[in-house]
């Protein structure tokens, strides 16, 4: 039990800890906004616990894995409105949109994270076990976090580190298809490809991977597609909301 709470500690919470190291990296990053998102997150997350057994009733039994669905499509045009604002150094309005980043990513993570903790807390010896491997699992996504935050204050290219942050979050929104798999409204497809011999998805590196970059040992048609959509949706949100812009001041203007 040790072991599995330590990997599932990292899988539903390390998100949370590289996201934040992304944002707080930023120009006009703020902490506050950044912790408020986290807390406000948990909350949602505990309100949705202690109603999952409504929520799992909804949509013939996919309530959950919607709601999770839904939230990270409000995140993903967050983040094209953050990365476009970060890349034209209009830094208004930018902390709002990471406390939003940052409830979201929450949100959809620590509920599993939740289950997980209080099914088994009840079994035995699992008070030593768990509170040990929450403690290690806390110590690896501090450690990561930290490190990843240095690394991302070296890099004085401001395009490369929301290059990184846009590849981070394609690999959390790809989880899209894999949720709509579960409730049968995506079919069951073949594998492009399986590179579970070089890293497993259930290895250390695997897990690590999978939250930093998305990656699948045997990814589908469907996981691919909405990943490859998620990494170029800032390109096409820019350039919508360019014309969009452009022609409500041509508008002004003929006025």
């Amino acid at each position: 039990m040790l072991i599995n709470t330590v990997i599932l500690f990292i899988r539903d919470t390390l998100p949370v800890f590289l996201l934040f190291s992304f944002l707080l990296a930023q120009n006009e990053g703020s902490a506050r906004h950044l912790l408020g998102g986290i807390l406000v997150g948990f909350l949602l997350a505990a309100a949705l616990y202690f109603n999952l057994s409504v929520v799992s009733e909804w949509f013939e039994g996919g309530g959950l894995e919607l709601i999770k669905t839904l939230v990270l499509l409000v995140m993903l045009i967050g983040l094209g409105e953050f990365l476009r604002r970060q890349y034209l150094q209009a830094a208004s309005n930018t902390q709002w949109l990471a406390f939003i980043l940052m409830t979201g990513i929450t949100f959809i993570n620590v509920i599993h994270f939740i289950i997980y903790f209080l099914a088994y807390w009840t079994a035995p010896d699992a008070g030593t076990s768990l509170v040990l491997g929450n403690v290690i699992g806390l110590g690896i996504s501090l450690s990561v976090g930290v490190l990843l935050y240095v690394l991302l204050n070296a890099i004085r290219f401001n395009l490369l580190k929301l290059l990184f942050l846009n590849v981070f979050f394609a690999g959390q929104v790809a989880g899209i298809a894999m949720l709509l798999e579960q409730i049968n409204l995506l079919p069951n497809q073949s594998r492009l490809w399986d590179t579970s011999g070089w890293v497993a998805d259930d290895s250390e590196y695997g897990h690590f991977l999978n939250v930093l970059v998305g990656y699948e040992a045997t990814p589908s048609g469907a996981y691919m597609m909405v990943y490859l959509a998620s990494l170029f949706f800032p390109v096409a949100y820019w350039y919508l909301r360019s014309l969009l812009v452009g022609r409500q001041a041509s508008t002004g203007r003929l006025r």
